[in-house]
């Protein structure tokens, strides 16, 4: 999941769930999320974190700190953590940084949504300070480079590949994603082309790529 996240928004995560653990909570939550970012990044809440720490104990209560044992996330909170990758992709790139998993805790609202407000942040100001520098992030990171970029050696290396299709410039994602792979392979089984006919003669077609790759979609 955390593969498009920057140096960032992955120290986000891990300070949730340091947070988690502080608080002997039985898995990462958004508001854990939230800490999170307010410790990395606490000019997009423009609020200290110890009063958004009192106020998550105050809504959901503390117990004996835990241990260092692996944390699981919250379902709330896996879903917020794939809106980042929601957000980002609204402004052109698939690098999810905090600005990006904030936007999708506000959105998806919950624990982390209640905790801001009720500390007496206005979430409308907190949703455009995000928004802009999401935005920020967005220009640093250009979707298409302008030479041409050598795609092997990215991949070797373990970094993302973003997808364009024809003339437009906005990602579909980065190859590599189930989604992203399907649709291209999907693209390739169009027309009497080499590589639609390798790929009819050996059984696969459109069906057998959503269910191998996409089996949500398959049903």
């Amino acid at each position: 999941m955390f593969e498009h996240f920057d140096a960032r928004a992955r120290q986000c995560v891990t300070l949730a769930e340091e947070e988690a653990r502080r608080l002997g909570h039985e898995d990462v939550a958004t508001a854990h999320l939230l800490l999170g970012i307010a410790r990395v990044h606490p000019e997009l809440l423009e609020l200290p974190v110890e009063p958004l720490r009192a106020k998550v104990v105050d809504l959901f209560g503390s117990a004996p700190a835990r241990g260092n044992e692996a944390m699981p996330i919250s379902a709330e909170a896996k879903a917020a953590l794939e809106g980042a990758n929601t957000q980002a992709l609204k402004r052109g790139h698939t690098i999810i940084g905090p600005a990006d998993i904030l936007l999708a805790l506000l959105v998806a609202g919950g624990g982390a949504a209640r905790a801001l407000r009720e500390t007496g942040a206005k979430p409308a100001a907190v949703r455009k300070r995000a928004s802009a520098a999401a935005q920020s992030a967005a220009r640093s990171r250009p979707a298409v480079p302008h030479a041409i970029p050598d795609h092997e050696t990215r991949l070797r290396s373990g970094h993302p590949v973003s997808v364009t299709l024809g003339d437009d410039a906005t990602p579909i994602g980065d190859l590599g994603h189930p989604s992203v792979d399907a649709r291209l392979l999907s693209l390739m089984l169009l027309g009497d082309t080499p590589g639609a006919r390798l790929l009819s003669e050996h059984g696969i077609d459109q069906p057998k790529l959503r269910a191998a790759l996409l089996p949500s979609d398959a049903s």
